[in-house]
């Protein structure tokens, strides 16, 4: 039964329990909810140097709106839209640089759901956000990406959060990572549509789908220890090599975070995790049977320093499959280069270095600083796996920095500048470099996070 019928019964459920109580019972629910409002600004410069020399940049503004009801009789409403323009028409060469990104204008209904709870059960339907660890959404560009579908989250056993969803539309971050870059139709807001992106696999763009299920598990009862296991699945998905809905994606992952306190001084941290995808059929000729061992290691909250070491390593002939969404990741990923540009691929061994300072500890609060370094090594795959050809492999370099201010002096205000520095050079067979590609970008950013009608203080 797919969700318009679902959403169809349970509005008929809600009407009818509403109407057997006393009308103002209804207006109350409508109008004593939560209302919350950001507004954005980016400005990305981006400037790609491999055969040639080109440099770009954009301008992008947005506003997102969301609004959840009270609960009545358990059930609430909660809808999001979301807006976004380029109010300076770019160039040319911006537009096709950012049309999956940044260039995307109009307005998009993101979240429109029925929820209910239940003692420690919490059910939506519809089009909701989602942030679970094989299936999320990815929120840094210019629309938050949302699904479409029935997530389930239970909290009865303690210190253990059980959740599980089905999801068979998706909305990405534009018209043309939707599919939909033909003539005249690039600049447009992404739509719902039963296609999806997977990280690792699509790219930038996404494909077609049918069904996306998703299992989780999330375990916190030993104290510092965080336990979580997940499976997700992404039937009849249809892969460019042929236009068959024959291709089905496994995913898995479990992870271990640990933080230890010491002597009220600093954090010890130390994280594992294991991912892997499983395919068929087309999928499977181009092995994407991979797995990903991550491992990282570190000192935080040191007088507000912290600093890290992560390693991920990939499977020697076969690249894995991230997650569904833009939003899963790695430990060895790069600010705004994000993990499936080559943390994914067969036979990479990467190594990230982070260090990290929170100003709060000598009175500036609000202020934060990272830094990133990033080295990867790739060992030549013995036959075509995923992006990577027979015998060929790439090496990548690479720095970010990233310096974010929340003001003090005005709630809800956020500003924030990053930087990212990514080489990677590919070598052909006989070990000759064939390309020298250097990307760095530039974002300047800035939120405010507001409530026009003060109802987060009514709570």
């Amino acid at each position: 039964m797919k969700l318009g019928k679902l959403s169809l019964i349970a509005a008929v459920a809600l009407g009818c329990a509403a109407g057997a109580n006393a009308a103002d019972t209804l207006t109350e629910a409508l109008t004593n909810g939560k209302l919350s409002t950001t507004l954005r600004a980016v400005y990305a410069d981006k400037t790609n140097q491999e055969n040639a020399y080109q440099n770009e940049h954009i301008f992008g503004m947005g506003v997102e709106v969301g609004y959840v009801t009270d609960p009545l009789y358990g059930f609430r409403i909660g809808v999001t839209g979301q807006g976004w323009t380029s109010p300076y028409s770019p160039s040319r060469g911006a537009k096709s640089y950012y049309d999956k990104e940044f260039y995307a204008n109009g307005f998009v209904m993101s979240e429109l759901y029925l929820g209910y709870g239940i003692g420690k059960t919490d059910i939506k339907v519809g089009r909701q956000y989602v942030v679970t660890p094989l299936v999320a959404g990815n929120y840094t560009r210019g629309f938050k990406e949302a699904f479409e579908g029935v997530s389930i989250v239970n909290k009865d056993i303690p210190g253990t959060t059980l959740g599980a969803g089905w999801y068979y539309k998706f909305q990405g971050r534009s018209k043309v990572a939707m599919g939909g870059g033909t003539a005249g139709k690039t600049g447009r807001a992404p739509t719902f549509k039963d296609r999806v992106i997977m990280g690792g696999l699509t790219g930038p763009v996404t494909m077609e789908f049918d069904d996306i299920y998703n299992l989780y598990i999330e375990n916190k009862s030993v104290p510092g220890l965080k336990l979580t296991g997940a499976f997700a699945r992404v039937s009849d998905v249809v892969y460019p090599r042929n236009s068959k809905k024959e291709n089905d994606v496994n995913l898995y992952l479990l992870e271990a975070n640990y933080r230890l306190p010491v002597a009220d001084l600093l954090k010890v941290g130390v994280d594992a995790m294991w991912k892997g995808s499983r395919v068929n059929n087309e999928l499977d000729k181009d092995n994407y049977d991979g797995d990903m061992f991550g491992f990282r290691a570190g000192v935080y909250d040191f007088y507000g320093a912290g600093l890290s070491y992560a390693f991920t390593r990939v499977s020697d002939d076969d690249a894995v499959i991230l997650g569904v969404g833009n939003g899963p990741g790695s430990y060895t990923a790069l600010p705004i280069r994000g993990p499936f540009v080559y943390t994914a691929y067969a036979g990479m061994d990467a190594h990230k270095f982070t260090l990290d300072y929170n100003f709060s500890a000598i009175g500036l609060k609000g202020l934060k600083a990272s830094a990133h370094y990033v080295r990867g090594n790739q060992s030549a795959p013995s036959k075509t796996a995923g992006a990577t050809r027979a015998n060929t492999h790439m090496d990548v370099r690479g720095y970010a920095g990233v310096l974010s201010y929340d003001v003090e002096a005005v709630k809800g205000l956020s500003v924030s500048a990053t930087y990212t520095d990514l080489e990677r050079l590919k070598y052909n067979a006989a070990g000759t470099r064939t390309s020298d590609q250097n990307e760095r970008e530039l974002w300047l950013q800035a939120s405010y996070k507001f409530d026009l009608l003060g109802t987060a203080e009514k709570k």
